[in-house]
């Protein structure tokens, strides 16, 4: 009876181990979706969009092509 007890306790922290790692899993693939969409926007930004009607970018670009 002690040996077939211990080995179903084994089997359910094996169950819990698994269902931790699934979750990690989950987590991290959810974490790379969203990076990855993180990374898209970025890669569609450009100076110009970023500087585009800010007065203070406009003359620090003026006083670089002045000098």
């Amino acid at each position: 009876d002690i040996a077939s007890w211990k080995f179903h306790d084994a089997i359910k922290e094996i169950d819990k181990s698994i269902a931790n790692l699934q979750k990690t899993n989950d987590s991290l693939l959810g974490s790379d979706r969203q990076l990855r969409l993180a990374n898209d926007k970025a890669q569609e930004e450009s100076i110009k969009k970023l500087t585009r009607g800010n007065p203070t970018m406009a003359s620090k670009f003026k006083e670089l092509e002045d000098s």
